[in-house]
Parts: C-alpha cells; structure tokens; sequence
C-alpha cells in the first residue's frame, strides 16, 4: 500500500512537469505565430509548428498518461496538487525560455502558489476507487455531485462573459475558466476509471453506463477547449501568469469534493490546518498572479 501511495504521488509530480513543460513549448510556438499571423492563419501555423506538436504532445500526451495513472492509484484530492508542482518548471523556464519577466510580487505569488500546494499535499486527503464506486451507489451523493458539477460549470460561464466585458485581463479570465473546466476533469475521471472496465465488460447498470458516457464526452469537451482557449489566452498574457491563475479553482476544488461530495472525514486532525493554509496560499497567490495588465493584441 505505502508503495501504491508513492508511486501515485510520483506519477502526480511527473504528470505536472510534462504538462507545464508542454504548456511552455506550447507558448513558445504562440509568441512566434502571433508575431507572424497576427489577424489570420493563427491556429493553423501552430498545427503547422514543430515546436508547438511537441510541446502538445509532451503536455497532453505524456502529462495526461501520468496524470491518469495518478488518479487511478490516489484519487481526485491529491492528484491536482501534485500536479501544480510543474509550476517550479513554469517560473523557471517562462523567464529562460519565453522571454517572461516577473515582478517581485509575482514571484512571491509562485513561491506562495507552491507552499500552497505542498500543504494540500500533506493533508492527506486519499480517496480510493472503492470510495468512488461506492459513493456513485448512493443517491444522495449523486444529488450532491450534480449540484458540484452544476455549481463549477456556472462559474466558469461567468468566466466566459468576463472575458467579453474584460478586454485588458481576457487572457488572466480564460485560464481561470480554463481552471473550473479543469477542475470538472479531475473529478469526472475518477468516475470514468472506477466503471469503465465494469461497463465495457456489460455488468454495469443503466445509471453506471450514463454516468461513463457523460464523464467520456465531458473529458473531451473540456480537453479540447482548454487546450484550444490555452493558446488564445497565451496571445494576450504570460504564461507565468495564465496558468498560476488557473490553478486556483483547481487547488480549492478537491477540498470541496472530500468533504462535501465525498463526504469524508479528515485522515487525521493536522489535516484541517493543512487544508485551510493550502486553500489560503493558492487564493492569495492567484491574486497576486493575475494583477497585471496585459500587452495589448489587434485582431
């Protein structure tokens, strides 16, 4: 078991570095299409982009296997921490690679975005494939889970209309959108991978083949829109700045899908401290990243 434990908190961390380092790649290959399609041709000379194919598919290749891999060993509560540590990756190479400068007060942002994180990850909030069949039995978390999933879609719609009102932070408000989509993926891939081979082998129930099929069509309308809108954001702001914001509701999400769509108990009392500092440092440091304003972009 202890094994079992490491080797997903592992998988967790490498799953956050490929994604961060593709997402780097990523927009490398954008700052030089917008400087040379700046109206018309955008999208397609990033399909045209060796440096972009590569950074998609280190990102959302290699980093989804990883970050799959994680959430079938340590669950939803976990994994998006774990993840976020590719973010020592993102403030090194953005200044490196991409050109970025950081101010100091971005810097803090980062540093309190990791230590966020890190206690979230000792919180120890584990939940297991058992608990996650378990819970989808029961009616009263399915009532719950709707309500989560409702709840998180409605925020990131309000994202969308900032993004139109808000023409000087779209790009900060697409990566927080693209954050409440995200956290919609962490937590409907645990259903997928709990049923799906139950169903595929043609025992699961009707309300168990429902629940795979939405979760399957969620996963690819979330993955192929914030893939898509990644890279329109990347036009208006830094990638330091994007996707540090973007973790926010991603950081924050697993400690409502514990306590209230879960409804489990702390491992053990420390937990509580973790939790509430972790949710703190990435809320803070989500403010901090997201202030600046951004390099103006004719389309």
């Amino acid at each position: 078991m202890k094994f079992h434990y490491l080797a997903g908190v592992a998988l967790g961390i490498l799953g956050g570095l490929l994604t961060q380092g593709g997402q780097l790649l990523e927009k490398w290959a954008v700052n030089k299409a917008r400087g040379d399609h700046p109206v018309k041709g955008f999208m397609r000379s990033l399909f045209r982009s060796p440096i972009w194919l590569v950074g998609f598919f280190v990102g959302l290749g290699l980093g989804t296997a990883a970050y799959m891999l994680a959430q079938s060993m340590i669950g939803p509560a976990l994994v998006p921490g774990l993840m976020a540590s590719g973010l020592i990756i993102l403030a090194i190479g953005s200044v490196k690679i991409n050109k970025e400068e950081m101010n100091r007060s971005e810097i803090i942002g980062v540093f309190m975005m990791i230590s966020g994180i890190l206690f979230l990850g000792l919180s120890g909030l584990g939940i297991n494939s058992a608990q996650v069949r378990s819970t989808l039995g029961d009616g009263n978390a399915l009532n719950r889970i709707i309500l989560f999933t409702a709840g998180v879609f409605i925020f990131f719609l309000i994202t969308r209309l900032l993004v139109t009102l808000k023409k000087n932070r779209r790009g900060m408000f697409i990566g927080l959108g693209n954050g409440f989509l995200s956290s919609l993926s962490d937590f409907w891939i645990n259903p997928l991978l709990a049923l799906f081979v139950l169903v595929l082998g043609g025992h699961g129930t009707l309300s168990q083949k429902i629940i795979v099929g939405f979760a399957a069509i969620l996963l690819v309308f979330c993955g192929t829109f914030i893939t898509w809108q990644n890279q329109v954001a990347f036009k208006y702001a830094q990638a330091s700045n994007i996707i540090p914001v973007a973790q926010v509701p991603n950081q924050i999400s697993p400690v409502i899908v514990y306590f209230y769509v879960f409804a489990l108990a702390p491992p053990r009392p420390i937990s509580v401290f973790y939790i509430l500092a972790g949710t703190i440092l990435t809320i803070v440091a989500g403010f901090l990243l997201g202030r600046r304003q951004e390099a103006p972009f004719t389309e």
